[in-house]
Formats: structure tokens, sequence, C-alpha cells
């Protein structure tokens, strides 16, 4: 009896502990699933945040925004920024999170 009753409340503690980390879980992802980022955490000192780099790419095509992240490659931050034209032509973008400054395409992967 004392053991059903003891499993009882561990049960109601464990549910009542994921219930409450819920919100907490759900705050780390947007709308779409991707994961959301802290506008001060891709800052750097004198570099360029997302929202800057999209906005400044945006306005640049006059296109829309198809999906923009910011990534780890080889050890440097880079905003990657997709735009869709009014052609309907999809534009892929890449900006150094540290200088601003656009990062030519390189090779395409097959």
């Amino acid at each position: 009896m004392v053991l059903k009753c003891r499993c009882r409340i561990m049960v109601g503690l464990l549910l009542a502990g994921l219930v409450l980390s819920l919100p907490l879980a759900a705050q780390q992802y947007n709308s779409s699933g991707n994961r959301a980022y802290n506008r001060d955490e891709y800052k750097g000192g004198n570099g360029v945040d997302l929202d800057s780099a999209v906005e400044r790419i945006r306005k640049k095509t006059g296109g829309r925004v198809l999906h923009a992240e910011t990534m780890n490659n080889q050890g440097n931050r880079e905003h990657r920024v997709r735009i869709i034209t009014d052609r309907g032509e999809v534009k892929r973008y890449r900006v150094d999170a540290g200088s601003g400054a656009e990062v030519s395409p390189g090779k395409r992967r097959r």
C-alpha cells in the first residue's frame, strides 16, 4: 500500500516536472520548428547580427526572405540568407558575421 502511494507521488512529480519544463523547451524554437536564435548571441563586438544582414540583402535584392540562419564555417560565424526574387529565382547569400562583408559563394556541393 505504501509502495503504491510512493509510486503515484513519484509519477505525479515527474509529470509535473515535464509540464513545467515544456514552455522553456518551446522558447528555443520558432513557429516553423527551427531553433530560434538569441539576437545578442550572434552579435560580435563590431560584427553584424543576423537581422541586419537579412535586412540589407532584402533591400538590395527587393526579394522575399525564404530562410536565414547563422552557421559556424570552419571557426568563422557566417549568416546564410536565401531570397526569392520577383522572377521566382532563389538566390543564396553568405555574410561574414564579424565583418559584415559578403562572402563569395565558392564551389557548390553536389
